[in-house]
């Protein structure tokens, strides 16, 4: 009986990859945003900075009135 090796994970890599070099075609910018004490960033793909902005700010909403942006600032992939 012969044994063969599969490698199973070998579409998904592929996929992530693919979905990689579309991060790549939209900008993305990092924002700021203060909830409590506290501070915590993340990367939002948009289309502009006032577009990131409003995702920002209507994240903000979800958290309640402790939470507010603190900055957008565009990020450059090379």
């Amino acid at each position: 009986m012969q044994h063969k090796n599969k490698i199973s994970g070998a579409t998904t890599t592929v996929d992530r990859v693919n979905e990689a070099a579309g991060w790549l075609d939209t900008p993305c910018y990092y924002v700021s945003i203060a909830y409590g004490g506290s501070q915590m960033g993340l990367l939002v793909r948009a289309d502009g900075e006032e577009r990131a902005r409003r995702e920002a700010d209507r994240l903000c909403t979800c958290f309640g009135a402790m939470a507010r942006t603190l900055s957008v600032r565009k990020v450059v992939t090379q």
